[in-house]
């Protein structure tokens, strides 16, 4: 089931959710909980994540509570926090990454322009694990190409250090990334790493150089309707994958994963993260963040 707004029957998903039972799984304190559960209420009633906005919606005056609000932060640790949502018996760990704009924000030290050159705004990478077909987010991080210039940094390099907060937790757990991920620095830490990983692959602005066990260059190629698959091939003779590709019917072009698991394998998890993506939509979608 979609989100419905807070306005649609009678603010129906507000008065269902037990916040301050949710708010006492993320905090010890009673006073942190009943806290938590007034400032998450008003960000579903603001559908954004814009601390003044949030503010609005609280009860009492605007500027008190935005006070209020970066006391909160001031006195907890909202990451460490969510990490309380990891699921250890997940089979696996979904990366989501989107661009959030703000187009106001000219005097925010963290928001640079996002992809298209031109809009403010900085990028979201969320970790979650599947949960009731759904999708529990469990960690996160910012970064834009303001923040990345000011610590001589790259966006690859900020997708490769949330591998360490995490790492530990994975055990068997296959990371699952879409495109943006099907890069060659990643692939070489997930397997310093020893982290399983199922990727999809990007053949349109980075088309992998892979070859055989013999360094032949293979091409993938599929005709609409059949399932090819490579197992041992390496990424710019470096990396080793597995890789099948999958063209179903009525679709406009066909699905390429690669894995470290048996390829098989690889696309069913693949398929259950498209089937997860509608709440990462869902999320998008209440606090009106682009896809």
């Amino acid at each position: 089931m979609g989100y419905r707004s807070p306005s649609s029957e009678g603010g129906f998903l507000l008065k269902s959710i037990p916040f301050f039972h949710f708010a006492q799984l993320l905090f010890d304190s009673k006073d942190l909980a009943r806290k938590a559960a007034v400032i998450l209420k008003a960000i579903l009633e603001a559908q954004s994540p814009c601390l003044s906005e949030i503010a609005q919606k609280m009860p009492g005056t605007p500027e008190a509570n935005y006070k209020q609000i970066q006391r909160f932060l001031a006195r907890t640790e909202p990451k460490a926090t969510w990490l309380r949502l990891f699921q250890t018996n997940a089979p696996c760990v979904l990366g989501d990454p989107t661009e959030v704009p703000r187009p106001e924000a000219w005097r925010t030290s963290y928001v640079g322009t996002l992809m298209d050159g031109k809009t403010k705004g900085f990028w979201l990478l969320t970790l979650a694990t599947p949960f009731r077909g759904r999708a529990l987010p469990f960690h996160f991080i910012t970064y834009s190409s303001k923040t990345i210039a000011d610590e001589e940094s790259s966006r690859n390099l900020k997708q490769l250090n949330v591998l360490a907060t995490v790492k530990d937790s994975l055990g068997e757990k296959p990371l699952v990334f879409d495109r943006e991920f099907s890069y060659l620095e990643l692939l070489e830490k997930l397997v310093a790493e020893r982290a399983h990983f199922v990727i999809r692959l990007n053949l349109s602005s980075l088309p992998p150089r892979l070859t055989n066990a013999a360094k032949q260059s293979i091409a993938l190629t599929i005709a609409p309707g059949e399932t090819e698959i490579h197992r041992r091939l390496y990424d710019k003779g470096r990396v080793p994958i597995n890789v099948i590709g999958v063209w179903k019917p009525g679709l406009s072009e066909p699905l390429w994963v690669m894995t470290d698991l048996q390829p098989e394998a690889g696309l069913q998890i693949y398929f259950q993260r498209m089937k997860i993506d509608e709440s990462f939509r869902d999320l998008k979608n209440l606090l009106h963040l682009t896809n």
